[in-house]
């Protein structure tokens, strides 16, 4: 019979740990047994019974800390694609079993073999995904802005796992949605099931165009396409030049790239002396754009 840890029981509940510890404190929940260390252990049969005795906590009567919560949860849901155009109670449901958990420069959301419980949502920060070759060398797959979510396909792997690593490039924020309320979620909502179909689509285009590009492009070509790529959310400046900003190390870069740092460096190294770009460390000038593009 299937087990689940205190953390995971309140996923499969659609609420928080600290809600679930909280009901145990009222005296709301009891009965619940104990593993050989002490802490308490969930069968099925027990989340059933919580079911049936607390009912669904996403419609009972919130409180007014709850609801305030929930307004800024369900607000800041709406930015993110996968829950844009949703049914007002499929965000309701989302917002009240989402918990926000906070990130160090450097520190590791998970790594392959780590057990997925649930999709995080990037609030704030960066965070890179890479892969480990058996030689040790690392390949970036992509890294996370605010507003997108990563390890989606873990959320139906038959183990469960996660098969990547995802560490954090700065201080990061993110809002995570328990694998067990979202899979309730994705068989009720046709338009969530939709949005995540999509979200998946456009990740397989963006990998096939990527694949096409390290097969047929120079690594050259690949950073001139990238810089391109920074200008659109750039800054324009008089002479039609324009002002861009390196969201990550060339060590990184390189890695997103699929080259070599030194390789990355001398590329750079070329444009400045041919007078494609300007400037130094992660600030830089795109002084040529067309010329960039047509390379």
């Amino acid at each position: 019979m299937r087990v689940y840890s205190c953390s995971e029981a309140a996923g499969r509940l659609g609420v928080s740990r600290n809600t679930l510890l909280r009901w145990f404190r009222e005296g709301r929940i009891s009965g619940v047994a104990r593993d050989r260390r002490g802490w308490r252990s969930f069968s099925e049969v027990d989340l059933e019974r919580i079911r049936r005795e607390l009912g669904d906590p996403t419609t009972q009567a919130p409180t007014m800390v709850d609801s305030q919560r929930w307004s800024r949860v369900r607000g800041w849901l709406r930015q993110v694609p996968l829950f844009r155009n949703l049914p007002e109670q499929v965000l309701i449901e989302l917002a009240a079993s989402a918990r926000f958990k906070g990130f160090l420069p450097g520190q590791s959301l998970f790594s392959p073999g780590d057990r997925c419980l649930g999709l995080p949502v990037l609030v704030k920060g960066r965070v890179r995904v890479y892969r480990v070759s058996e030689g040790g060398r690392e390949q970036t797959l992509a890294v996370v802005t605010p507003c997108q979510t990563l390890g989606e396909t873990s959320l139906f792997r038959p183990d469960g796992q996660y098969s990547s690593n995802a560490t954090c490039l700065e201080g990061s924020t993110l809002l995570v949605l328990p694998q067990g309320r979202l899979r309730e979620l994705l068989a009720r909502s046709p338009e969530l099931s939709w949005n995540l179909l999509s979200s998946f689509s456009q990740r397989v285009e963006a990998l096939e165009a990527r694949i096409e590009e390290m097969a047929l492009l120079s690594l050259e070509q690949r950073l001139a396409r990238h810089l391109v790529e920074l200008a659109r959310s750039g800054t324009e400046l008089e002479s039609g030049a324009i002002r861009v900003e390196l969201t990550m190390s060339t060590a990184e870069l390189a890695s997103l790239l699929g080259g070599a740092r030194e390789s990355l460096s001398r590329a750079l190294m070329r444009f400045r002396r041919e007078g494609l770009i300007q400037g130094q460390g992660r600030q830089l000038v795109l002084l040529d754009p067309e010329a960039l593009a047509n390379l």
